[in-house]
């Protein structure tokens, strides 16, 4: 049986329901490693603030030594609109090709979903690259945080003194000693008052490629250690979780590219300072006889998916990254 204009409401509402079981298909790995936040603004700004360090003494009778918070670095954040737009013709409308609209209401779903995993996962690739990158519409995106550094560096910078702070794990491919050596960067980390802070790193980042899931993997559920001929107990089993970004070794338009196939970053997930605001969150709306979305031209239905987002890194202390070239 055809569609009929009379049952557009019914698809409407069947069409929504595909959209957002295949938007909600696709793996929201980079997404874990952002704040998600909603917000109307087109812009909006975040700022930094350290806490007061070390309480004082205060002897007998004594005042109390007030603290001096000290401001970091400032995020500004604009917003963007992504959206993708499909038909549902007059002849799938008349001879019941409802196999065909299910993909295309599907595809728009997976489009949006996949076009913010490709956004949020860019900032690390490219953030182990350099400050900036030109994405699929030629637009240039940075990948700095608040001190105009690229998220991953060797001499980060603070507010309240000289010293620099190291994220950079250089090109260490992924391995005990580079993992330790992770750690280590992660030991020496100031806040703005030149204060040692204390991120606990609980999650090891990957690509998807099979060679490195599986080497984090053993490495992470071996029983006895995995790089040691004595089998000597594994003190990383249980130690970290793992993620895997399907779009890091990807390059700006998400077609699968060499470099990034072995990039790895160690995270403190519990304070991370990405963000990403929306302020429309992905929404599927279709047009159809009565609302302006039939096409007079060519009697077609309208669909559409869209959602208007912003996202940076404010600060740097959550995350170490490597920038591997081998496993």
């Amino acid at each position: 049986m055809p569609i009929l204009t009379t049952q557009f409401n019914d698809l409407v509402k069947n069409a929504t329901v595909m959209w957002r079981e295949e938007y909600e298909k696709v793996p929201k790995a980079a997404r874990q490693l952002s704040d998600i936040i909603g917000n109307d603004n087109l812009t909006s700004e975040y700022s930094h603030i350290d806490s007061p360090g070390f309480a004082r003494r205060k002897d007998q009778g004594d005042t109390y030594v007030i603290g001096s918070p000290r401001q970091g670095y400032t995020l500004n954040l604009s917003k963007t609109r992504i959206g993708l737009r499909d038909s549902i013709t007059w002849e799938m409308r008349k001879y019941d090709k409802y196999r065909e609209i299910e993909k295309k209401m599907r595809g728009l779903g997976e489009s949006t979903a996949e076009r913010i995993e490709l956004d949020l996962t860019h900032l690390f690739t490219f953030g182990l690259q350099g400050s900036t990158y030109t994405n699929m519409d030629g637009e240039t995106v940075n990948t700095v945080t608040g001190d105009g550094l690229a998220i991953f560096h060797n001499s980060h910078t603070i507010t309240g003194s000289a010293t620099t702070v190291d994220n950079l794990n250089g090109t260490a491919a992924f391995s005990r000693a580079n993992l330790e050596a992770a750690e280590r960067l992660f030991r020496n980390m100031v806040n703005m008052n030149d204060v040692k802070v204390t991120p606990k790193p609980n999650t090891i980042i990957t690509s998807d490629d099979p060679a490195v899931e599986n080497v984090v993997k053993e490495f992470l559920r071996s029983v006895d250690a995995p790089d040691t001929a004595e089998r000597a107990t594994n003190v990383y089993k249980g130690k970290y979780n793992h993620i895997s970004l399907p779009y890091l070794a990807t390059d700006a338009n998400g077609a699968p590219s060499a470099t990034g196939r072995y990039y790895w970053m160690l995270a403190d997930l519990s304070k991370k300072d990405a963000i990403c605001e929306f302020s429309e969150m992905p929404n599927f709306t279709m047009g159809g006889p009565g609302n302006n979305g039939e096409d007079f031209d060519t009697d077609d239905w309208k669909a559409k998916s869209s959602a208007s987002y912003a996202y940076g890194i404010l600060d740097y202390k959550w995350i170490v990254g490597a920038a591997a070239t081998t496993i």
